[in-house]
């Protein structure tokens, strides 16, 4: 059975995260200079997921278990960041690695829409924009 094309399919299960890494990154620290709760951390040692990644990490995601529409994951991420600008720049002239990352699966024909106003919004963070995606099977 050859499966068919679908031209336009949007990503599947896509997650929306600001990130911020470093070597010496201690997550409690990221969390009080940005005011923010993350929805995940950890401290720089060993990563069994990512053999190899000692950095320490501060998440603040959104994912398909609070939405699995894109629009609404990236609303969700950008209106708890956009505030925090000058923060964002000054961890980044420390050293951080400050991202705001999209991932998700694909198939070799899907598209990912982003508004005018979101790429805008997106801007204004002065942080990369990451496109991460998985091309395997679900």
């Amino acid at each position: 059975m050859t499966k068919k094309s679908r031209p336009g399919e949007t990503w599947t299960l896509p997650e929306v995260a600001l990130i911020i890494k470093g070597a010496d990154l201690v997550p409690d620290r990221i969390t009080e200079r940005l005011d923010l709760e993350p929805t995940s951390s950890r401290l720089p040692g060993v990563n069994r997921w990512f053999p190899g990644d000692t950095d320490g990490r501060w998440y603040f995601e959104c994912d398909d278990r609070t939405t699995r529409i894109f629009s609404e994951q990236l609303d969700h991420v950008l209106s708890a960041v956009e505030s925090r600008t000058e923060a964002l720049a000054s961890l980044r002239s420390e050293g951080y690695t400050v991202v705001l990352t999209v991932w998700g699966y694909v198939d070799h024909d899907s598209q990912l829409a982003f508004s005018a106003s979101d790429m805008a919004r997106i801007a204004r963070l002065n942080v990369p924009l990451r496109l991460s995606q998985s091309l395997s099977d679900r």
